[in-house]
């Protein structure tokens, strides 16, 4: 027999775990038992067309736990008692003793007891085809509970100091100029102008002789140049950012080959 509060059909789907909010251990024909002037398992009798929709506000009110539990909890648990509803229903409207008092001109029962409606000659003709198994019964229907909502994040967070942890700050120059080097004890001291800064390091003598090397033995080259960031120190220029435990590399240029 349809479920009388059916009106779309989807595949079954296993019911969530039970939230909070409703009480544990609640199974869908418990659901009936609020409305004994509808429900009676031993005797069961046709009900109004979609007595779902009258069910789930009463329920909702006697069943939901609102102490100790959030909005998002309370929402997920009134879609899943639609389900338990649902469920309950399609038990009952498929009992044998309901699908044989499912007869032409019956009258229907609403929550309270009432007469709503009748069965009509096609309910009744239906519910003797499921009562023979020439149609199977129809599955529940379910509803997907929402997805939590999204978490509304600040634009901006202060750090706090475990979740900071330690790294290397590296700063990386390119350049393809020689630069005019100043001889100290160290090494030979450079200095490369960049859009924000000028940046001083000392090469050892072996990266500079690499450097001079690079620029007499190919027309076209490009150094990169890094390392750690160091003090700012006043400068003839200006101020500049030490560059320290410089480390460089030098790569030939070569040009692109020409096309017709």
């Amino acid at each position: 027999m349809t479920d009388p509060e059916s009106t779309t059909s989807e595949p079954e789907q296993a019911t969530p775990t039970t939230p909070r909010a409703l009480p544990e251990g609640l199974e869908p024909l418990d659901l009936l038992k609020h409305f004994p002037a509808c429900f009676d398992l031993a005797h069961p009798r046709p009900v109004k067309i979609k007595i779902n929709k009258d069910m789930i506000k009463p329920l909702v009110a006697e069943l939901i736990i609102v102490e100790g539990t959030n909005k998002h909890q309370r929402i997920v648990a009134k879609q899943l008692l639609r389900n338990l509803i649902n469920r309950a229903l399609a038990a009952y409207c498929n009992l044998p003793a309901y699908l044989e008092a499912t007869v032409e001109g019956a009258p229907r029962l609403a929550i309270d007891g009432t007469p709503c409606g009748q069965v009509s000659a096609h309910q009744a003709a239906y519910a003797a085809a499921v009562l023979r198994g020439e149609i199977p019964p129809q599955k529940p229907w379910t509803v997907k509970p929402p997805t939590p909502p999204a978490p509304k994040l600040p634009k901006d967070a202060p750090l706090t100091e475990d979740a900071i942890v330690p790294g290397r700050l590296e700063l990386t120059l390119k350049f393809n100029q020689l630069p005019k080097a100043v001889q100290i004890k160290n090494g030979m001291k450079i200095g490369i102008q960049t859009d924000n800064a000028l940046v001083v390091a000392t090469l050892r003598p072996k990266a500079w002789k690499k450097l001079t090397k690079a620029n007499s033995d190919w027309p076209q080259w490009v150094a990169a140049l890094s390392g750690t960031l160091g003090a700012q120190v006043p400068t003839d220029q200006g101020p500049a950012i030490i560059l320290q435990e410089p480390n460089l590399q030098v790569f030939e240029k070569k040009p692109k080959p020409a096309t017709d």
